[in-house]
């Protein structure tokens, strides 16, 4: 490979390769609109790969059960600063933390509720809630849910607007789970 300080480029085998400005540099130049689009593009881009994913999902199975319910498994993993917005379930559920800190808040002006590794918690249908991860490591979650027949295959949650409160109580309705059609 032989360097031409002159004509600033590189004789290889392949060809001779100019070392001046880029070629993405010389459009830009040229078309100023084009790279003006172009870094929106990537804006866009870079926004949508951050925001359009709340969580990672994973299907372990799904069984059914002699009175038709469905018994669902799943793990979930939130990475840090991820969360999930006001939701409730369509029947009862049971999380196991594998890893991380899952932070809920039940709203009603009520104490959040903290989960570490090791622990477990239990969901009533209906019940509504939002969760997030604010520590430094993702937080990943196993769940089994036994939900009706027409919730089958992992829809089992239901996002609303936010909990319904009792006045100051600091306690929320429960949603009503809509039934299966006939």
């Amino acid at each position: 490979m032989k360097r031409n300080k002159k004509t600033r480029s590189v004789n290889t085998n392949a060809g001779t390769h100019h070392l001046g400005r880029s070629a993405a540099r010389k459009l830009a130049l040229t078309k100023p609109w084009l790279a003006r689009l172009g870094c929106l593009g990537l804006a866009v881009g870079l926004f949508w790969s951050q925001s359009a994913r709340a969580f990672s999902f994973v299907a372990l199975g799904e069984g059914t059960l002699p009175s038709g319910q469905i018994v669902s498994m799943f793990q979930v993993t939130f990475d840090p600063g991820e969360s999930f917005p006001w939701h409730f379930h369509t029947g009862p559920l049971w999380g196991v933390i594998v890893s991380g800190t899952l932070t809920e808040d039940e709203g009603c002006a009520t104490a959040l509720n903290v989960y570490a590794a090791g622990s477990a918690f239990s969901e009533t249908p209906g019940r509504v809630h939002r969760v997030f991860n604010y520590g430094t490591v993702p937080v990943v979650i196993n769940f089994t849910a036994i939900v009706p027949s027409c919730y089958g295959n992992y829809n089992n949650t239901i996002l609303v607007d936010g909990p319904r409160c009792e006045g100051n109580s600091g306690k929320s309705h429960l949603e009503k789970v809509p039934p299966c059609a006939p």
